[in-house]
């Protein structure tokens, strides 16, 4: 695979997630808000410059959406105790449940309609979509931690599937 290649494949794989994620009746949002929404309720208090580390968008995006999404009463603000030059971002009450619902929604069952698609034998695109999200898993957890710079340590990430087991009681397969 050639970095060109890789960049189209990371390009695919928003949009899968995206579809994912999103109900019929959604209205259309940026994607920074998606994710940011997504991140903040896994991990309240996080700053400005760790969402920025966990999400790979631009510092400056990163701040101008969250005063927007602050502005339309889906996040909260505050400065931070230790240092407050810190800005925490927290959501507010009731996105937890909503975020939850939609995180609970199987990268695998996403993945395998996509491929559905082309190859119309299911038992064959469910197979292979396992196996496709179990090699994106790990390296999802490899370039997080790299993102935050914690070394290999899969105990310092905070998997953005927790907060969906916690709601419905549903480990993750």
């Amino acid at each position: 695979m050639k970095a060109g290649e890789l960049y189209l494949l990371g390009k695919h794989l928003m949009e899968l997630a995206s579809r994912g994620m999103r109900d019929d009746a959604d209205p259309e949002v940026p994607e920074i808000y998606l994710l940011l929404i997504s991140v903040v309720v896994e991990a309240p208090g996080l700053s400005i410059s760790e969402l920025t580390a966990r999400t790979g968008f631009a510092q400056s995006h990163v701040s101008a959406a969250v005063a927007k999404l602050r502005e339309r009463g889906a996040l909260r603000t505050h400065p931070d105790p230790a240092d407050r030059r810190r800005t925490l971002v927290s959501p507010v009450d009731g996105l937890v449940t909503a975020v939850a619902r939609r995180q609970q929604r199987d990268a695998e069952q996403v993945l395998a309609a996509a491929l559905a698609e082309l190859d119309p034998d299911e038992d064959s695109a469910a197979d292979r979509a396992a196996r496709l999200v179990e090699a994106a898993d790990e390296l999802y957890h490899l370039l997080t931690a790299r993102a935050l710079k914690v070394g290999g340590d899969p105990a310092a990430l905070m998997p953005l599937h927790s907060l969906a087991e916690e709601v419905t009681g549903k480990p993750k397969k």
